[in-house]
């Protein structure tokens, strides 16, 4: 598959690249480290996304280069999709006018672009990525290299989650010696650059916190209130969650964020046996075995109802095992 899209890339003059609504570290990076490889090349790309990335993402190297609108009608040859290939997943509309590559690493990922190179295994697409410049012998600059670790310590919460593979550590170690950047930059960028607002945010979602299930589940709300109260416009939240996730005892964690009235992103993160991906697909969601979500309309008491009821069997399966 990297061979073919390799070839692809190099038979091709302009391309554009879209990370899915709601980007993360994984997606804005791996898509900024993509498009420096194929500058490099010397091809004609763009980064288009429909949703602007949360502070401090937006402070990756290049980051200034993705444009905020979407790909139709613009002409090009090859449309690459990081991390999900449907409208829906992208926000980009008439991408089936487009020769599409859908990049991704859940096993939830539609199948629905020309070619799909879905690799459940990688705890980040940016090892995908990383894989693939070798394939087009991409000279690995300093700048590729710190977008393509940032995605790695992302999701694998700096090498604590269980996602975290030897190809992980692997490609990490490459990385970091090939590129010549120091690790303590990126963690810096990625977890130790707060706004002040931030900070103050964190007990106001804490102060939410509940333990149900016999303190197996936590859960935590961030209301749009929050927001106004602090002027912020977005923050990243995976840490917010962390913490939840951190309690001694707890298996599963969930995180309401409100979006308007009565919608809701229900984020799920669990530990063991228990796959949150198993709960996400129950209300038409997905995700990994650890980390999944899914959006919920309607009260959000009858909601949390409804969800502990599905994880509580969940957790009796674990038990049963």
């Amino acid at each position: 598959m990297k061979k073919k899209i390799s070839n692809i890339i190099k038979d091709s003059e302009k391309i554009a690249i879209s990370s899915h609504v709601r980007p993360d570290a994984d997606s804005i990076g791996s898509g900024l480290a993509l498009y420096l490889m194929l500058k490099q090349m010397g091809k004609e790309v763009q980064f288009l996304n429909t949703d602007k990335a949360p502070y401090p993402l937006t402070r990756l190297p290049h980051y200034n280069v993705i444009k905020l609108e979407q790909i139709y009608p613009q002409s090009f040859d090859t449309f690459i999709l990081i991390e999900g290939g449907t409208e829906s997943r992208t926000g980009q509309k008439h991408i089936d006018k487009y020769f599409t590559i859908n990049i991704d690493h859940h096993t939830t990922s539609s199948l629905d672009a020309d070619i799909n190179w879905v690799i459940p295994e990688a705890a980040a697409v940016g090892e995908l990525i990383y894989e693939l410049g070798i394939e087009l012998d991409i000279r690995f600059t300093r700048d590729i290299g710190f977008n393509l670790y940032a995605t790695i310590i992302s999701d694998t919460g700096s090498f604590k989650y269980s996602n975290t593979t030897f190809r992980s550590l692997r490609i990490a170690s490459e990385l970091v010696e090939k590129c010549l950047f120091s690790p303590d930059e990126v963690s810096n960028l990625l977890f130790n650059s707060n706004h002040y607002e931030k900070v103050q945010m964190i007990p106001k979602v804490l102060s939410t916190l509940e333990l149900k299930l016999d303190n197996k589940v936590s859960i935590i709300e961030f209301r749009r209130k929050f927001l106004k109260s602090l002027n912020l416009k977005d923050i990243e939240t995976e840490d917010i969650i962390a913490i939840a996730r951190s309690i001694d005892g707890v298996q599963v964690t969930l995180f309401f964020k409100e979006i308007e009235n009565d919608l809701y992103r229900v984020s799920i993160r669990s530990k063991g046996e228990f796959s949150s991906q198993s709960v996400a697909r129950k209300f038409n969601g997905g995700g990994h075995d650890h980390a999944a979500g899914f959006f919920y309309r309607g009260n959000i008491i009858e909601g949390k109802e409804k969800i502990l009821a599905v994880i509580h069997d969940h957790l009796s399966d674990c038990s049963l095992k």
